[in-house]
């Protein structure tokens, strides 16, 4: 007779993965990125205020002007896709609290729920308390809530991602990674992020714009003062320190051969893409790729850290 209040399904038994739940984690992680480029194509244009009110818009879940005005249109999409990701998120939790043996892993999937709560809450403050709503001479809470909510989105795919990976084989292998694996992890997963946070700032400051000379040393350690030069010196300076932390980890240990190939070729794109973006600062579409393709590499980094550092036993 079973005592869990947790069913032990016979894919946990057999060794292989549930499928119902793998393909619930990878279908809602290819939903992120409509989620990412709505709400970074409306950052980049500006057009978190195209409606005062939320979390309806304009009072309507259809609001008149929102197929055929960008602004309204880029705003709108990415509140409905962002409604989307976060059912699928608590299904994600349902459907863990009702078929998944492993205790870590169900937490995960709460801890998931958690954070796609809270970054609805997020997103609304960023609304509600904008200076359009609130008055004042300033935005800084606005923009305080603006910054949480894009670092918050990254977390949040990272560890959907993470989840995701504990439905594949590689993660039931038991394979220990020797302690420089792990701390190579840790530092390229941390560095991505230090590099994600500046971008956040740079982001939703409209920082994206400020120009250098164009010369190959400036791309990434820019002349310039003031709080936006600072903001895109750690930011450039910072991605180029990060990307040799990726290299690393992708290079270290027994597991590099499955990692070496993705890692590498997002940090290419990703680079490629931050340098097209300072010689075209006004293209709207190149810095929304950008971000898109940088919650890629990270949830990546953050699968492979998890893989190193989950628990010896292959239903843990």
């Amino acid at each position: 007779m079973q005592t869990s209040a947790h069913p032990t399904s016979a894919t946990a038994t057999s060794g292989q993965p549930d499928a119902w739940l793998k393909w619930l984690c990878f279908v809602t992680l290819a939903w992120t990125v409509i989620v990412l480029q709505a709400g970074g194509f409306t950052t980049s244009i500006r057009a978190g205020m195209a409606f005062l009110d939320w979390p309806l818009s304009n009072g309507s879940i259809n609001p008149p002007g929102w197929l055929t005005e960008i602004d309204k249109f880029a705003e709108h999409s990415h509140r409905l896709a962002a409604t989307g990701l976060g059912l699928l998120c608590l299904a994600i939790a349902a459907m863990h609290y009702a078929r998944e043996p492993r205790r870590g892993v169900r937490l995960t999937a709460y801890a998931l729920a958690g954070l796609v709560i809270l970054q609805g809450g997020l997103g609304g403050l960023r609304v509600l308390l904008d200076q359009l709503n609130i008055g004042g001479d300033g935005n800084l809470k606005a923009i305080c809530f603006a910054i949480g909510h894009a670092v918050n989105a990254q977390l949040t795919i990272a560890l959907l991602a993470v989840i995701a990976a504990s439905h594949t084989l590689a993660w039931r292998q038991v394979n220990p990674a020797q302690p420089r694996e792990r701390l190579a992890a840790k530092v390229a997963a941390g560095a991505v992020f230090t590099v994600i946070i500046f971008g956040a700032i740079m982001r939703q400051n409209h920082f994206t714009s400020w120009v250098t000379s164009g010369s190959l040393t400036e791309l990434f350690l820019p002349a310039g003062d003031g709080l936006p030069w600072l903001m895109n010196l750690f930011h450039r300076s910072g991605a180029l320190i990060a990307g040799v932390a990726v290299l690393v980890f992708a290079a270290t240990g027994e597991r590099r051969a499955s990692r070496w190939v993705p890692l590498a070729l997002l940090l290419g794109v990703q680079i490629s893409l931050g340098v097209l973006s300072i010689v075209l600062p006004l293209n709207p579409h190149v810095r929304t790729i950008h971000l898109v393709v940088g919650a890629a590499l990270f949830s990546t980094v953050c699968a492979h850290a998890a893989l190193v550092h989950r628990a010896k036993s292959s239903v843990a």
